[in-house]
């Protein structure tokens, strides 16, 4: 990184997620375009699949460049705190999740089974990484304080 101004007070951080989300609308197009093209249902679930993560991923960027450009994150012990029983109980449940999702892998033979598995075990596994950031942010920030 350039000496100077931090990449989020620069405005190249902005310029860099505008220029991602037109990415993601091309996905998102290119998603929309495949779903209408084919009757396969493996196709057009993975189609839906990409089109509904890129959609979700133009929010969060967009969500960023709101908090650069107009106002920023403001996160508190109290917004945390607020959080940690619903928090404690999710991580359990996507525990619980990855569990059940690797021992029904394990039970399959299937391509499309398995396919469809593995999908479902990446997107649990990543929600259990953010809910345990989340869950580390909260305790940091409790110590902090």
């Amino acid at each position: 990184m350039k000496k100077g101004k931090p990449a989020e007070m620069s405005g190249k951080l902005v310029k860099l997620l505008r220029e991602w989300q037109k990415l993601e609308d091309e996905t998102i197009k290119h998603a929309e375009s495949t779903t209408k093209k084919t009757k396969n249902k493996l196709v057009k679930m993975t189609m839906e699949m990409i089109k509904h993560d890129s959609q979700k991923h133009r929010a969060m960027q967009q969500m960023l460049i709101d908090s650069l450009t107009k106002e920023p994150f403001i996160l508190s012990p109290d917004d945390l705190a607020s959080l940690s029983e619903g928090l404690n109980k999710h991580l359990a449940a996507e525990a619980k999740s990855l569990e059940l999702a690797d021992e029904a892998l394990q039970n399959s033979e299937l391509f499309v089974t398995r396919y469809i598995l593995s999908y479902l075990i990446a997107d649990e596994q990543k929600h259990h990484s953010l809910l345990s950031k989340l869950n580390e942010l909260k305790r940091a920030t409790v110590f902090v304080t």
